[in-house]
Parts: structure tokens; sequence; C-alpha cells
């Protein structure tokens, strides 16, 4: 297979990449930044030097549509859209030209880049493949981190609506969507670290700090489980959907729903 995965400068994007390749499979990772770029090229090397035979790696950055020539053109028949952005802060503290560029890269642009491997690749070919990294965050509320998980609820239902769409046209033409967990990545202390001062909130800093420990307590420091998901639904030609992962959380999350209602 030949496969696109959006934001693969580290952790599981990457990972499912290198996972991807060694498996025998072409993959393209792409990264925001040109400094990221050649970050990611040593560490393909240092992975394995037959690599770089099923691997490319070129930036592109989803809101410069300049950049978008880079894949434009690409034969693929998968697209994970793993890239994303986490701005964290209050819902009545910040600023709403953040919670729409949260939106604009985490929704609408994974919307459009599917929307253009589909209409001019998939829907010709008749067969394709594509993968939405959502996140449990989608479905269970985080205080201060309201503007993520509200994108992230936004493509579980983005990716549920095009899959009952495409049914209609083509059977051949898969959605699929991953749930991950907590994992410590990084990614979540980023955007508890980032968060300013609330004229709502006055002892934010201290809230913000339990929760960022909470997070490394609960949060899966192996990443192995969730890459397997998606590498699986990758692979997988079944009708199979949705892929959560780790499990515990993802039972966790279950019965928050089943007892919220």
């Amino acid at each position: 297979m030949k496969v696109l995965i959006t934001g693969a400068a580290s952790n599981i994007g990457y990972q499912v990449g290198i996972k991807l390749a060694k498996l025998g499979n072409f993959v393209y990772l792409t990264v925001h930044h040109d400094y990221e770029l050649a970050s990611l090229k040593e560490k393909i090397k240092k992975e394995d030097k037959f690599l770089n035979l099923f691997i490319d790696c070129f930036c592109l950055d989803l809101l410069d549509e300049k950049s978008w020539k880079e894949i434009i053109n690409l034969d693929i028949d998968c697209l994970i859209n793993n890239a994303g952005i986490g701005i964290g802060g209050s819902l009545l503290d910040m600023p709403v030209a953040d919670i729409k560029r949260n939106f604009e890269v985490n929704v609408f642009k994974n919307l459009e880049l599917t929307r253009l491997f589909i209409n001019n690749l998939f829907l010709k070919s008749k067969q394709g493949k594509v993968i939405f990294i959502a996140s449990l965050a989608g479905i269970y509320p985080i205080s201060f981190l309201g503007s993520y998980c509200m994108s992230k609820a936004s493509i579980i239902m983005m990716a549920s609506i095009l899959r009952k769409e495409l049914f209609l046209i083509n059977k051949n033409i898969q959605i699929k969507l991953i749930e991950p967990g907590i994992y410590n990545t990084g990614f979540n202390d980023y955007m508890f670290d980032n968060i300013d001062n609330s004229k709502h909130f006055k002892n934010i800093k201290t809230l913000l700090e339990e929760k960022k420990q909470l997070f490394k307590l609960v949060g899966k420091n192996n990443l192995d489980s969730i890459v397997s998901k998606i590498v699986e639904s990758v692979l997988d030609d079944s009708n199979h959907f949705l892929y959560k992962a780790p499990f515990f959380q993802a039972i966790r999350t279950k019965l928050y729903m089943l007892l919220s209602k």
C-alpha cells in the first residue's frame, strides 16, 4: 500500500509510519517545519538504513495551500489525518480566534484534505481508505482543554457522517476512526503549560499543575497499543469503523457516557 501520514514528525504519526514501512508499505511522512524534516530524516536513518526505500518525507503546512503542491498529485491508497494542534484555556477566557484556529487545523483542513483525495483519486479508482485520528477527549469533557475537546468531537462526527455518505456511493472507499486516550508524548503538557492567567480562575496555575500531574499518572508512556490499532486499521479491509486504545481508558470513557445520560 501507499500511505500518506500527516503530522508525522514524532510520536504516534512517526511510529505508525515506521511500522508500516517495515511491513513493506510505501509511506509518505509530512512535517510542519523544515527543521523537523531534517530531524525526521536522521531518525529514519538510525532506524534502518534500508527504510529510505520505503519512506518519503516532506513539509506540509495545512494552513498554507501553496505547500499542498507536494501532495496534490500523490497516488496513494490510504490517507491518515494525524496532523492537529491543541490550544488550551478556559472557554470563558481564551480568545475566540484561538478556538477558530484549533478548528481550522483539526477539522476544516483535515476535511479539505480528505475531500481532495476522495474526489480526485479514490472515487475515480473506486477504492481507498481515510483514517481520522480523533481522541477520547472528543467524548470525555476536560476542563481547560475545551477547544481541543470540541475539535476532536467534531472529527468524530465528521468521520461518522462521511462514512455513511460514502457507503451510498462506493462501499470500497472506507472511513475509519481512531480514538486514542492519554499518552505521555508531551502534547498535553504543552496545552496546559501555554494557558495564560485567567480572570475567572484565580488559582488556575494550581489547577493546571494538578491536572497535568494526573494526566501523567494516568497516561501511557509506551505508544505500542495505539500504534498497533492504527496499523491494524490501515491493513484491515473490513468495514470495521472504530479503534480505541489504551483499553482501560476506553472502558472508563464508555462508563462515563453511560452514567452521564
